[in-house]
């Protein structure tokens, strides 16, 4: 059981540590977007991707090395990922709200809808086993969302996602005392 000036100092460190990562999603979502018009910006977005759970390690690391002297339990661990993406999410659906609200005018979803409508795709869906007709279907579903309840659906999938990986990192970021 940690205290509560502990608990208080956790928190802190993960909303720093969460402002980064957030800053980090909103710089994907930016390169998911651009890779609509400039193909070459889908690196940038499966960089993003890929360096999330490496950059929570190494905030975990920082914390656990520089504020708690090297030593950090499986559950304190975990918190602090859990915390951190937390704060993240909430920036991310933030950020996916102003973006549904003010740039996008239904551009993400016209581009999906002309991917779909392409021969050589519907084809490719057809033999992996998928419906292009019920892709469709879903793509229209999720065009008719409102922005707020995209950006809720962004931080609750955020949320979720992330606690899975906290419980991994917390895992390998813990670190007993060390023993003389």
């Amino acid at each position: 059981m940690i205290s509560r000036e502990e608990y208080i100092q956790l928190r802190a460190f993960a909303r720093q540590d969460g402002l980064w990562i957030g800053l980090l999603w909103i710089a994907t979502l930016g390169c998911f977007v651009g890779s609509i018009k400039e193909p070459a910006l889908q690196m940038g977005f499966i960089t993003g991707v890929i360096a999330t759970p490496f950059v929570i390690y190494f905030r975990l690391r920082r914390f656990r090395d520089n504020v708690l002297d090297g030593s950090i339990s499986y559950s304190r661990a975990t918190a602090f990922c859990i915390f951190t993406t937390t704060y993240a999410s909430i920036l991310m659906a933030g950020a996916t709200l102003l973006y549904f609200y003010f740039l996008d005018n239904g551009m993400l979803i016209n581009a999906l809808r002309n991917n779909i409508s392409m021969p050589e795709l519907r084809e490719s869906f057809r033999q992996t086993g998928l419906n292009p007709e019920e892709l469709e279907t879903e793509i229209e579903a999720i065009g008719g969302l409102r922005p707020i309840e995209f950006a809720f659906s962004i931080f609750f999938n955020g949320i979720v996602m992330s606690s899975f990986l906290a419980l991994i990192l917390g895992l390998i970021g813990m670190r007993s005392k060390k023993r003389n």
